[in-house]
This record gives C-alpha cells, sequence and structure tokens, in this order.
C-alpha cells in the first residue's frame, strides 16, 4: 500500500508540472472489520518532502459518502436532505402547478439526486428504506 500511495505522489510529478497534489485533500479510509488504523502512509508535497496522510472514518467521493463500514448511513441522510430541500424550493417559487409540471419538477429536481449511483448505495435496511419513502410521500403529498 505505502508503494502505491507513493506511486501516486510520483504519477502527479510526472503528469503535472505546474502543479501537485494537495495533501491536505488527501486522506486514508481502510474498510473491514479487523483493520491495522496504526499504519500511517505519506506522500511526497510540492517541496519534495515527505507528509504525513491524515485517516478518515468517512470520506466524500464523487458525491457519495463512503464510511468505514460501507453502510453509506451519511449519504441516506444527505439524500433525505437534498429532498426536503428541493421541496422547500419547489414549494417557494412555483405556487400553482399542473400534474404534469409537478412531475416534469420532480423527476428532474428529486428523482435525480435518489438515483445518482443508488446501485452502489441501495437501501437494504428497514429504517434506511422508511426514511426514504417518508421523504418522498412528503414531496408527494404537497
Amino acid at each position: 500500500m505505502r508503494r502505491a500511495a507513493a506511486r501516486c505522489g510520483e504519477w502527479a510529478q510526472h503528469f503535472s508540472n505546474a502543479s501537485c497534489l494537495n495533501i491536505k485533500k488527501c486522506c486514508i479510509i481502510s474498510y473491514g472489520r479487523s483493520v491495522d488504523k496504526t499504519t500511517t502512509y505519506a506522500l511526497v508535497d510540492c517541496n519534495n518532502q515527505e507528509a504525513a496522510l491524515e485517516r478518515c472514518d468517512k470520506i466524500k467521493d464523487l458525491g457519495m459518502w463512503f464510511d468505514e463500514k460501507l453502510s453509506f448511513r451519511e449519504h441516506i441522510q444527505d439524500k433525505i436532505n437534498k429532498t426536503y430541500m428541493m421541496l422547500c424550493i419547489i414549494k417557494r417559487n412555483f405556487r400553482h402547478l399542473t400534474l404534469s409540471t409537478f412531475i416534469l419538477i420532480y423527476k428532474t429536481m428529486v428523482r435525480s439526486h435518489l438515483d445518482y449511483c443508488c446501485c452502489v448505495w441501495a437501501p437494504y435496511k428497514k429504517g434506511d428504506l422508511e426514511a426514504l419513502e417518508k421523504g418522498q410521500q412528503r414531496f408527494c403529498h404537497h
């Protein structure tokens, strides 16, 4: 793993002479039950000095939250909050909607957020499903 981290730094230096990796934005996350969290990793920064990478409990990558247990609770809660936020925006800005307009706005502003990468974070726990459905039902009642 250390070799892979070192090669990542070398790759960044080779292909981007003008810029280098922002070490503050890099972190280590380990997935699994029995993972040695005492191991440290380092990358070479712009000044050719080794900088230790910090360890994270969760990380956001390509718009999805990943935690150590891959439970996706943070991601699901983020999607629920996004649903409620879109509901408030629609209620505030669109007073009189026909059914076809409402369906179009729902598919555009809400459903797209819920469908993004759903094959990766597919909720299977009853509590997660109920929370997602509650947000959708609340949206559809208005």
